[in-house]
């Protein structure tokens, strides 16, 4: 300890004694560092931490298999019947997420996010009520009345934590819900929004649960005690055999899917996440090869002090760990100011963090994330210090000891070419993906939407709980009708889900003719309810037909329009007006072409086209009326500003009916900026990092040069006076470098080519080998590290041959 001590005090003074290398090396590493750090810290947040339950680990998802093997949520009818089959799934617990309309004496109606959860559900996540009890499976039977949970958040804000809320009742769309139980502080269900819970009460004689075709249930199981999900699936895949053999044409047979937690809610992000994570990983080594090229630097300024060291008895190995004792140092240095850098960063990204990203609001600096940049910087230290120690621990008494050693040093030596080489191929590397990156971007930028954002701003409502049938659908007529009247509006339109707004249920439909089999993992078709104007508010173009009128009513003939890809699936080569199409649901029926309208991306730029039929919304079956028309979306078309349409948006749908909360106010800009907010979102940061590769790349050049340069003053001065003009010099050292960055230049091209297939997967538009990429990042990284090798050369152009014969 005694001697570790002695390491540590002298390196100290040491690295004090040269304050221009020491902040140069604690600035790279730092930088390096705070940039892994700030991504660890992401990474635990969304991958990492445990999700706030009992054994979370044993939490599985469950959802329905396909025939085509992908995943989906469960129908009722497909869900009961594999509670049915007991052992694992007799206890699966059910949930979907719900709105409600809360309110209370004296204050405005609010919307509110929730969820509707079976009986068994909550028990199932391993959590206990602040007060009172869960749900009891009497309370989640049609009939027995209203009971609602409240999360921690909305007890403390609404009802100031009052302590007798339990038994009270509360005003929930319109009717009185009795409060059983408070969740603790902490809990949101599985959406940080979610505030309130109330019984799912599912059945299998109307409503929803009617259609086997509609997917809508989210499912959870906890693995039983010495039960592996290795074990678990084998046992429901038995089960799932037997069923597909006792009625092969049932979906039921197919199986279901168990998840754990992370994979469920985080495997559409954790490709882009761990991919950022690597490129921060590349910019940590080019950090770290930068820095051992500063300490090979200064090894060989050190060169007498380690010989005098050696002649005096101290061995190789108490060089290295003397030399490696001052690496540590620095990399603690950089760690502690790379911590502070990633406080700012992780505030940064938080300020523009995209929706999609799970948990990523609880992102932080914690005691996780600080055990990792301890446990990095360990780690860097030895890398980067380890090679220059060996060099030194080399040293030869007699040269070292000799008059006038080390200042003959010439050119870069080969560990430094070594390091320069890896670091350009390493920064050529993520200038390549942020160049596909930015390439793919433009290509979205470019895409045909099939509608119009610009000027349209929808907001959502929900019909009062006590309308029924045909007058929930007059409810909205009324208000979009006010909307229209409002001045400054061009036009109105009553939607369930809008672009980019919401998930339309996926259908089957019949057809008069031969209906085509579906494609294995294809959507068929989308149910979209909409209102006449609906495609005049988006400027959807109409192609065949008419579009939906006033005359369209419940009391009408049934109508439907079909997208382009709709009619071309079902109808090749001929015009489907006047065809027939029928959904495939209970208490449907045969409806009329009669237009045809061009494809939408409903999703956004870089969604796949989905076959898609629009129906009126008038007339919706009475059996899917609780699903479609629950909330509604009106868009509206308007130059006027938001704030000004708002208020006429809330005075309008206030004189229809007063307790009616405006939700969701969003222009349809701003969702597409939302839709396409991960994918900007790792492409700033991908910019991010390759731009500061490259500045470390260039940096890292330009100080080897210039070492490389005093090094080989004498021999630059001996070339001059023997006749050699500026410009000779000026190309012998731009010549070197041009070696260099050539060579890191084509093994970053190389090393690039080998990442196409993550690349591939997360572009839009172009092949991971995209030519035009592949040959322009290449040409601007050799001539920025070239400008970085110019101004050494040109400083040794200028050499005084009488100065650098005298040189020592």
């Amino acid at each position: 300890m005694e001697k570790l001590l002695q390491d540590i005090r002298y390196g100290t003074r040491s690295l004090i004694k040269s304050p221009g290398f020491t902040a140069a090396a604690v600035l790279t590493l730092a930088l390096g560092m705070g940039a892994n750090t700030a991504m660890f810290s992401v990474i635990q947040s969304v991958l990492l931490k445990p999700w706030p339950f009992r054994e979370s680990g044993r939490l599985l998802y469950v959802s329905q298999r396909q025939a085509d093997g992908n995943g989906n949520l469960f129908s009722t009818q497909d869900f009961l019947d594999w509670k049915q089959q007991g052992g694992l799934l007799a206890r699966m617990g059910a949930h979907v997420s719900w709105q409600f309309n809360l309110s209370s004496i004296g204050a405005p109606p609010e919307r509110v996010s929730g969820g509707q959860v079976s009986y068994d559900l909550l028990p199932v996540l391993g959590i206990q009520p602040m007060l009172g009890r869960f749900f009891s499976a009497a309370e989640d039977v049609a009939g027995s009345g209203n009971f609602v949970m409240l999360s921690s958040v909305l007890w403390k804000g609404r009802y100031g934590a009052d302590p007798h809320i339990v038994g009270k009742s509360i005003q929930l769309d319109g009717a009185p819900h009795t409060v059983v139980g408070v969740m603790p502080a902490g809990f949101h269900g599985f959406d940080d929004k979610d505030l309130l819970w109330t019984p799912l009460r599912l059945r299998r004689d109307n409503g929803i649960g009617s259609s086997a075709n509609f997917h809508w249930l989210g499912a959870f199981i906890r693995l039983p005690d010495g039960v592996s999900l290795k074990q678990a699936r084998s046992e429901l895949n038995a089960v799932a055999t037997r069923l597909h053999q006792e009625d092969p044409s049932g979906d039921v047979g197919f199986g279901v899917d168990l998840q754990t937690l992370n994979d469920a809610f985080t495997s559409g992000v954790r490709p882009a996440l761990l991919m950022l994570m690597g490129c921060v990983g590349l910019v940590l080594l080019i950090a770290c090869a930068n820095v051992a090229n500063l300490l090979l630097a200064r090894g060989a300024a050190r060169f007498r002090e380690m010989a005098v060291r050696t002649a005096l008895g101290a061995s190789p190995l108490r060089v290295i760990r003397q030399l490696l004792t001052e690496s540590l140092i620095l990399a603690a240095a950089g760690g502690v100011a790379g911590a502070a850098i990633s406080f700012l960063l992780v505030r940064g990204m938080l300020a523009f963090h995209p929706p999609q990203v799970p948990r990523i609001e609880q992102t932080g600096i914690d005691g996780a994330v600080l055990g990792y940049s301890l446990l990095a910087s360990l780690v860097v230290g030895i890398l980067f210090g380890l090679a220059p120690a060996i060099d030194a621990a080399r040293v030869d008494i007699n040269d070292g000891l000799r008059e006038h050693s080390g200042s003959t040093s010439r050119g870069f030596g080969r560990h430094r070419s070594l390091l320069v080489i890896g670091e350009t191929a390493l920064a050529c590397m993520l200038l390549i993906c942020a160049g596909l990156a930015l390439e793919s971007l433009w290509s979205l930028s470019n895409v045909e939407l099939g509608f119009v954002p610009k000027n349209v701003l929808t907001f959502r409502i929900a019909a009062p709980a006590q309308l029924t049938g045909p007058r929930i659908s007059e409810f909205y007529h009324q208000v979009v009708e006010r909307i229209r009247a409002v001045p400054g509006v061009q036009s109105a339109a009553i939607a369930r889900d809008f672009p980019l707004a919401g998930t339309d249920p996926s259908m089957p439909i019949l057809t008069d003719g031969k209906t085509p089999a579906p494609v294995q993992g294809e959507v068929v078709t989308r149910y979209r309810a909409v209102s006449d104007d609906y495609f005049r508010t988006l400027e959807i173009p109409l192609l065949q037909g008419r579009a939906f009128e006033d005359r369209d009513t419940a009391s009408s003939s049934a109508v439907a329009i079909v997208s382009e890809s709709l009619a071309r699936k079902y109808w090749p080569g001929e015009s489907p007006v006047g065809k027939r199409l029928k959904p495939n649901f209970t208490g449907s029926s045969w409806c009329v072409v009669v237009g045809v309208v061009a494809d939408v991306r409903h999703w956004g730029a870089d969604a796949a086209i989905e076959p898609t039929a629009y129906y009126p919304f008038t007339q919706i079956p009475d059996s899917m009326r609780s699903l479609i028309e629950a909330d509604m979306g009106i868009a509206l078309r308007s130059s006027l500003a938001q704030s000004d349409l708002l208020r006429s948006i809330k005075a309008a749908t206030a004189a229809v009916n007063q307790n009616v909360p405006v939700y969701d106010v969003k222009t349809v800009d701003s969702m597409l900026a939302d839709s396409g907010s991960l994918r900007n979102f790792d492409l700033s940061l991908l910019g991010a990092f390759s731009l500061l590769a490259l500045s470390l790349a260039a940096v890292g050049v330009y100080a080897v040069m210039a070492y490389s340069v005093s090094q080989r003053t004498r021999e630059i001065g001996i070339r001059i006076a023997l006749g050699a003009h500026s410009h000779d010099v000026l190309r012998l050292i731009l010549r070197q470098g041009a070696r260099l960055a050539i060579a890191g230049s084509v093994i970053g091209v190389a090393g690039a080519f080998l990442l196409r297939k993550i690349m591939a997967s997360l572009l839009y538009g172009l092949s991971a080998n995209d030519p035009l990429i592949l040959s322009i990042v290449p040409c601007i990284m050799v001539f920025v590290l070239l400008l970085a090798c110019w101004l050494p050369a040109r400083r040794a152009a200028k050499i005084d041959p009488i100065v650098a014969l005298r040189y020592e």
